[in-house]
């Protein structure tokens, strides 16, 4: 339960700039890729991908769906809060980011929100999505770091995307938190690039010859999670068992 206190204004102000810093606190900086055993974390952040890319395919085989993934980005946050605990009088430490939930709006190249209404319910764009992950405070000028994985095109979007292959999109994701302390922290919205298309990810395991390894079909030190998303491919055994 949030806490509702009344304080004269003097004393509100010197707490609320103890318990909620000027600016902003927390941000985003990349999209990160999973390594070759499909683990994300701060330490990968070599492996961001400045430029999505997303397969809207489902799969070669319509009755399976075998490829129907959702384009899911893993986000690196960064926390400059600060710790605030004192152990003397018995109290917890107050700063720890604890991340719950990213709006996501999804818009052309122009920024013109896209509307999803091919179906009968129209598609809320923007919309909620929940993520989760806590980062503690940091003791120096470099930030506190943690990955929060955000579903950002939802299969259901996807569908809808068929007027946008072969080019690009924008994702406006902000991540919204709470801090042990019962303070709401909103970051600052980031803006992602995506280039759909239909097919580019998706292999036809029909299609792969009898001597070719499965190092060939995904690539080497590549996270086989059939994403069909930053170059990662999405194999279709619709037709054939799975190896």
């Amino acid at each position: 339960m949030r806490r509702s206190i009344r304080f004269v204004p003097w004393t509100a102000a010197v707490l609320l700039a103890a318990c909620a810093p000027e600016g902003p606190s927390g941000f985003v900086t990349y999209n990160l890729a999973p390594d070759s055993s499909c683990v994300v974390s701060p330490e990968s952040s070599d492996l961001f991908v400045p430029i999505g890319r997303y397969d809207i395919s489902t799969g070669f085989n319509g009755d399976t769906n075998n490829c129907d993934a959702p384009y899911v980005m893993n986000l690196l946050v960064n926390s400059y809060l600060r710790p605030n605990s004192d152990t003397t009088l018995g109290r917890a430490e107050p700063n720890i980011l604890q991340l719950h939930s990213a709006e996501v709006r999804l818009m052309d190249i122009t920024r013109a929100t896209i509307i999803f209404d091919q179906e009968a319910d129209v598609l809320p764009n923007p919309f909620l999505v929940t993520t989760n992950n806590s980062l503690f405070p940091t003791m120096s000028n470099t930030p506190s770091m943690g990955v929060a994985s955000v579903e950002v095109i939802p299969k259901a979007y996807a569908a809808q995307l068929d007027d946008f292959v072969d080019e690009q999109i924008l994702a406006e994701i902000q991540i919204f938190g709470t801090t042990t302390g019962d303070v709401d922290v909103d970051l600052k919205p980031f803006v992602y690039t995506i280039q759909i298309c239909d097919g580019c990810l998706t292999v036809d395991a029909c299609s792969i010859p009898e001597d070719t390894s499965l190092d060939e079909v995904y690539g080497d030190d590549v996270c086989r999670d059939n994403a069909s998303a930053d170059g990662r491919v999405c194999v279709d055994y619709g037709c054939t068992p799975a190896p």
